[in-house]
């Protein structure tokens, strides 16, 4: 049987400022929280974008949309100040209708030119189904899609928006994309240093997380890969892109 070819790390040299796009409150924490320490311990500037405003992420009838609003962007604040996360944006969408409107689309690349990141995480538009037993959120998907969307064709054409010109927000063009959920990543990140922040920031998002005990083992059980040795390791995967 041939060896594996063992997947690159990641290429952060020349990188200052990174932009993750995703859904909901608590899908950057499980999705790439691990690989954002790094990032951030490395003196690069992390910023969250979260596009819905999670008001359908609980099943308590005692909770009112606009509390469970408030209560998970508290819970997200806390959760990327635990990773190092510079800022965290919440646009706002309501949770489960998100779609690559060209509201939407003109706002994420307003701040794609403000913040200028050579990196954008995202995760994958195309991803449906996530093994055996789950259906994927349709606004994990359009998150993707909604990001793909704003950084290509719009971001870097000045064609595209110019009226943001006289904000003082140019066209931008990232160098890497990195797309979470991809059947085929190019890269992997060992965060098995990370594994335990992740996990605590993960907790934060107390709405969320019924019996946090409990999550814990399950969580590192289920994540976690053992090696030849016996030993657990960790990862994070990525499909990544890189733009000249």
């Amino acid at each position: 049987m041939a060896e594996e070819t063992p997947l690159p790390g990641p290429d952060w040299e020349n990188v200052k400022r990174v932009l993750v796009i995703m859904a909901h409150p608590d899908d950057p924490d499980f999705t790439c929280a691990g690989t954002v320490i790094q990032m951030a311990r490395q003196g690069i500037e992390v910023t969250y974008m979260i596009l819905t405003n999670g008001d359908k992420g609980n099943h308590n009838p005692e909770i009112t949309r606009n509390q469970l609003i408030a209560m998970r962007k508290i819970e997200q604040r806390a959760a990327a100040e635990m990773s190092g996360v510079k800022d965290v944006l919440f646009m706002g969408v309501e949770d489960g209708f998100l779609r690559s409107t060209r509201a939407i689309r003109k706002r994420v690349t307003r701040e794609i030119r403000r913040i200028r990141p050579e990196i954008i995480i995202c995760p994958h538009p195309d991803r449906y189904l996530v093994g055996n037993s789950y259906i994927n959120h349709p606004d994990h998907r359009n998150a993707g899609l909604v990001a793909l969307d704003s950084i290509f064709p719009a971001a870097d054409n000045p064609m595209f928006y110019p009226d943001m010109a006289d904000e003082g927000y140019l066209p931008h063009k990232i160098s890497q994309l990195y797309v979470t959920g991809d059947p085929e990543p190019s890269i992997h990140i060992d965060i098995s240093n990370e594994i335990d922040l992740k996990i605590q920031s993960i907790l934060c998002h107390k709405s969320q997380i019924s019996m946090p005990d409990e999550a814990l083992e399950k969580w590192k059980e289920r994540w976690g890969e053992k090696q030849e040795d016996g030993s657990l390791r960790f990862f994070e995967r990525y499909r990544v892109l890189k733009f000249t």
